[in-house]
């Protein structure tokens, strides 16, 4: 009878500790690519993605100084700066995910990377140099987008391979 108990008694201890916040779980912080600091494994996809995206993120790269100053002089409220970024998904593959802006000191971004929308996640602070950055874009209050360079041309990519050959 004092087994059963035991463990119940045990489940809502570390239950309510769980809840209260003294156990949490050890994840790894997520890690941003840059060309530099990729490992050797996710090199040939990143080459192969640098390439295929070159023009686009040759443009937003190009027009991310203009961009970074509208941030630094203060956004109006309810707009958003979003930053693209590589994040190490396995040993030999990435995803691109999206970092809301929060500060950027010199060539140092501070910001909240963003979980992907079927991921039930909280955002996570991160801190990556400017050289991660992919794409960004300008979100306004109103719905309207600036930047965005490297998703709009994904999205035209995606759209024009649905199309039935005819």
């Amino acid at each position: 009878m004092k087994t059963p108990f035991c463990r119940t008694l045990l489940f809502i201890l570390a239950a309510g500790m769980a809840h209260s916040g003294l156990l949490q779980a050890q994840t790894t912080p997520p890690v941003v690519l840059t060309a530099a600091t990729a490992p050797a494994g996710v090199r040939p996809a990143l080459t192969r993605d640098e390439t295929a995206l070159a023009d686009p993120m040759r443009e937003a790269l190009r027009t991310l100084p203009q961009a970074k100053k509208k941030f630094l002089a203060g956004l109006p409220t309810g707009d958003q700066f979003l930053l693209s970024v590589r994040v190490i998904a396995t040993d030999t593959s990435f995803r691109q995910a999206s970092a809301r802006v929060l500060g950027w000191h010199g060539n140092t971004v501070q910001a909240l990377l963003l979980p992907d929308a079927a991921s039930p996640a909280e955002p996570v602070p991160i801190s990556f140099p400017e050289t991660a950055v992919v794409d960004w874009t300008l979100l306004r209050a109103s719905g309207r987008e600036e930047g965005n360079y490297v998703g709009r041309y994904i999205d035209t990519s995606r759209q024009l391979e649905s199309l039935p050959l005819r």
